[in-house]
């Protein structure tokens, strides 16, 4: 089928040798009341050897709308994001193989969307046979994971993904794929995004039967997955409010906490049990019996799925171990610039790149949040620029992360303070301010722009006046060396101190910030007859240093090998870089990089899943044997 902008919906279902049940599924999906040219129906088998291909094969030859993607077995998390990331309607419906959608499904879903439009997921009825028992043991239990009560509020947490839907501009969070199996992914997906700020609607009018457990087979396979499912999700979300009564945390723990919970069963089915049968069921006698029976076998199974996870988690654990956390996230969010600095080439980019999106800069922020990286830090370009840079603070806020860095070069603090004070009084925004002379004329030449001396001097002012009357506000300096400015760089740490400045930072000049691997020459380089005075102002430095360690921000070693750097002399026997080590770097239209190569891509991986990648080993290695470092601290100190 041509891809084409009048898909409004596109359906993705996973499968896995089930040719019977899917054809039921397709059929119901070809036999909805909208235009079938608005909707396209993506199946992805997951490595199917029942024939599923041959059927898939008799369906696209007819239906120009249905689209069939295979693929090696890996599981529904890693099937569902083929078919999302292959899909290209505005809303992603999933429903399950065993599924039959309503006839007016398709239409209902775009209408709920329409009309709750902030909202990213919209979830509907699922239904079973009132007859199947097991069927109705099962959906109980994932209707009453739904919700949850937190901080006194009833909050949707979670939709099966057997009749669920997204708008694809927020969809920015994948399925884990460290979920193999039909349970559990989904749980784990939800919680994310929900914590990520997503808001959920369930809408009772969109409604699919579903064709679940068949025998009794079915039934203790599916909760012994579960079981399975929910421990790897505990062990990714310890704050999960489902999941409790799991105790992974030590052997002697999951032990004790297993124990109790078996012995819990009794009173776990006479609870669900009569809760279901008091739902309006005509059960009859024996029905009821089957109700308490197989919500006892159902945890027994749960638990037996808890225990053989445990061993795999365990592996997991060590796995994890290995995955270097960073830092500190450099988050390029623009090439837009103010100014038109002589020793800066990133303004020159701007007008041919476009800035890198919200929704990735959310993901990043949240993603970061969950590995507790401690310093997060926005560069640019100017990142005041941005028109939703105040969204980003509050977003960053929402979620629960403590402080953000912003490098600015001081031009729109005035303009934006008032907006800019809630932040900054309460420390929770950051700003470091680019200031690198005091001489009016040299700073103005540097920044080749008449006012950006008066105006980043003004700023300062103005962030030094707003401490005195609230003391947490946190505001840097960075100052930049070079040739034209070494006599008055100890007057300059002098004045940056009593402006009551939290710190300040020394750089040796870039001369390429655009192509960082590159070692041009440069007008404001140290000129090889001013190497002596360098010397002489870097060991002045140093003893500001040891007077007052934590103002200068710099090491003393670091301060020290710049004089190697103006020599060109320094190697990576000096100093080895951290860049995709210490610091993680996201460049400006969402690459992972290092000054000589890239190593991810936000927009279709996760932060976890680039460090915990083999390409991120390949370029730390190489990083740290740059021949020719740049010093700058963020990769060194």
């Amino acid at each position: 089928m041509e891809k084409n902008r009048l898909i409004e919906l596109s359906v993705v279902i996973p499968t896995y040798n089930r040719k019977k049940f899917l054809k039921e599924c397709v059929n119901s999906l070809l036999n909805q009341d909208y235009p079938a040219e608005k909707y396209e129906i993506i199946v992805v088998d997951d490595g199917s050897s029942d024939g599923t291909d041959l059927m898939m094969a008799s369906f696209t030859e007819s239906h120009p709308n249905i689209e069939y993607l295979q693929r090696e077995h890996q599981g529904p998390a890693a099937a569902r994001n083929a078919g999302i990331k292959h899909s290209s309607g505005q809303i992603i419906a999933l429903t399950d193989n065993d599924c039959l959608p309503a006839k007016n499904w398709v239409g209902s879903i775009l209408r709920s969307h329409k009309l709750h439009n902030e909202a990213l997921a919209v979830g509907g009825l699922t239904e079973v046979s009132p007859r199947n028992i097991k069927a109705l043991v099962s959906q109980s239990l994932s209707n009453g994971a739904m919700s949850v009560e937190i901080k006194n509020k009833k909050e949707l947490i979670f939709f099966p993904t057997c009749n669920v839907s997204f708008k694809k501009e927020y969809l920015f969070e994948n399925f884990n794929e460290l979920f193999p199996l039909p349970a559990g992914e989904d749980l784990e997906f939800f919680w994310r995004i929900f914590k990520g700020g997503s808001k959920f609607v369930y809408d009772e009018k969109i409604g699919v039967f579903h064709n679940c457990h068949p025998n009794f087979r079915s039934f203790l396979k599916q909760a012994y997955m579960y079981g399975k499912g929910n421990f790897l999700v505990q062990h990714l979300h310890k704050d999960h409010p489902l999941l409790k009564e799991i105790l992974p945390q030590s052997f002697c723990a999951f032990v004790l906490g297993t124990t109790v919970n078996f012995l819990k069963i009794p009173r776990f089915s006479y609870l669900l049990g009569s809760s279901l049968i008091a739902s309006g069921l005509n059960l009859n006698g024996y029905e009821k019996f089957q109700v308490y029976f197989y919500f006892t076998l159902h945890k027994i199974m749960y638990l037996a799925g808890n225990i053989a996870e445990f061993t795999r988690v365990e592996r997991l654990n060590k796995e994890n171990e290995i995955i270097k956390k960073p830092k500190l996230l450099i988050l390029d969010i623009t090439h837009e610039c103010n100014l038109k600095c002589r020793i800066c080439d990133i303004w020159k980019t701007s007008s041919s790149e476009i800035n890198l999106d919200f929704r990735y800069i959310r993901k990043l922020l949240f993603e970061a949040r969950e590995l507790k990286i401690k310093e997060i830090a926005l560069s640019g370009g100017e990142p005041l620029l941005r028109n939703d840079i105040f969204e980003i603070f509050d977003y960053a806020k929402k979620i629960g992360l403590k402080n953000i860095g912003i490098l600015t070069n001081g031009m729109l603090v005035e303009r934006h303070l008032e907006k800019l004070k809630p932040y900054l009084i309460t420390g929770f925004v950051s700003p470091v301010i680019s200031f690198d002379s005091l001489n009016p004329q040299l700073h103005n030449h540097i920044r080749n722009n008449g006012l950006a001396w008066q105006m980043t001097k003004k700023a300062l002012n103005m962030l030094a006046s707003l401490k005195k009357e609230h003391p947490k506000t946190n505001f840097n300096v960075i100052t930049i060396i070079l040739g034209q400015n070494l006599e008055e760089l100890q007057e300059l740490a002098v004045f940056v101190k009593s402006l009551n400045a939290n710190s300040l930072q020394f750089q040796p000049l870039l001369a390429n910030n655009l192509d960082m691997a590159e070692r041009k020459s440069s007008p404001f380089w140290v000129p090889r007859d001013r190497l002596l005075v360098l010397d002489s102002v870097i060991d002045g430095l140093i003893g500001l240093k040891r007077k007052d360690p934590r103002f200068i921000k710099n090491s003393e070693r670091n301060l020290s090998l710049i004089k190697k750097y103006y020599r060109q002399t320094l190697t990576y026997f000096d100093a080895s870089c951290l860049s995709a080590d210490k610091t993680v770097l996201v460049a400006n239209q969402g690459d992972f990089r290092t000054c000589f190569s890239g190593y991810g891509d936000i927009k279709s991986q996760g932060l976890k899943q680039v460090l915990q990648g083999k390409k991120i080993i390949q370029v730390r290695q190489k990083a740290r044997k740059c021949s020719s470092p740049c010093l700058l601290p963020c990769f060194f100190d």
